[in-house]
């Protein structure tokens, strides 16, 4: 199956970019703590991308030469599930290791956060959609694939003669319940990840704009992989799901058109992941 090789494609070509992104400064802060959580966030998403990546590829390799039915399609599944799971705990990781405040005078503000506080709006909706489209794509394939799991048939009785077809792969249970298991794991994971984001100390500066900035650019990384991923998944079942239900008749339009909504789906995925996260306030450049 093909798509192992181009999740694992695109799976690094995603890290790249991401890492391109992270990589692009922003103006350096005159306040020693800004820069020093700064470099922090830097590292941590380098890390994050590195290592997901590094997990993903390492899934896909681990499956070349499967030869059981639908191995690899599970493994093509599994690909972005996983660089999304390593990628939020490493960001998760590098949130619990935050800069602490020092110095003999510490100020700190009392503040109650929610765990989507800090998220961009855009993100939190995208995510909704993103989560509510894969429940369905899952819910759908497991009504209407066969007893295998894998197939989807349809066909009529015209003329007293039955016809039946049969198309493969389908998104029916025996893909369903891993990706299901993965993208709940994942979901968990980045719930985690924002409550961490939301409770870590605060940067001590100045300017309450760039602490906001520091914590919403942290939640917006955790979001992001996440959402992408999802999409991702959500994209390759609707992919194969619609492919083979035109190919077998019960939808009225040639296979390249049944697959085009999870194609357009799993290219919105990548979008969201390579959004680069929010800066610090342009107008406080200064040299550290």
């Amino acid at each position: 199956m093909a798509l192992v090789p181009l999740l694992a494609v695109l799976v690094l070509a995603g890290a790249v970019a991401l890492g391109v992104g992270i990589v692009r400064r922003s103006p350096p802060s005159r306040e020693a703590s800004v820069a020093a959580a700064r470099r922090h966030a830097r590292s941590a998403s380098v890390a994050a991308v590195a290592l997901g990546a590094a997990a993903a590829l390492a899934t896909a390799a681990r499956e070349v030469g499967n030869t059981a039915p639908g191995g690899l399609g599970v493994t093509a599944l599994l690909v972005p599930i996983v660089f999304g799971i390593v990628h939020t705990l490493v960001l998760a990781a590098g949130e619990l290791t935050w800069p602490r405040p020092e110095g003999e005078v510490r100020r700190a503000q009392l503040v109650r956060r929610g765990v989507l506080d800090a998220a961009p709006r855009w993100l939190v909706r995208t995510a909704a959609v993103a989560a509510g489209l894969a429940a369905a794509v899952l819910a759908g394939g497991a009504l209407l694939a066969d007893e295998t799991g894998r197939r989807v048939t349809h066909g009529s009785t015209a003329y007293g003669n039955p016809a039946w077809s049969t198309a493969s792969p389908f998104p029916g249970l025996f893909y369903g319940r891993p990706a299901a298991i993965g993208l709940l794991l994942l979901a968990v994971v980045t719930v985690g990840a924002l409550w961490v984001v939301a409770n870590r100390p605060a940067v001590a500066t100045e300017d309450d704009r760039i602490e906001s900035a520091l914590r919403r650019a942290s939640a917006h990384r955790v979001l992001r992989a996440a959402v992408a991923a999802t999409l991702v998944v959500a994209g390759g079942l609707l992919l194969v799901g619609g492919m083979a239900a035109a190919n077998v008749g019960a939808l009225p339009l040639p296979g390249w058109a049944g697959a085009l909504p999870g194609l357009l789906t799993a290219l919105a995925g990548l979008v969201v992941g390579f959004v680069r996260a929010p800066g610090v306030p342009a107008d406080q450049p200064a040299s550290v």
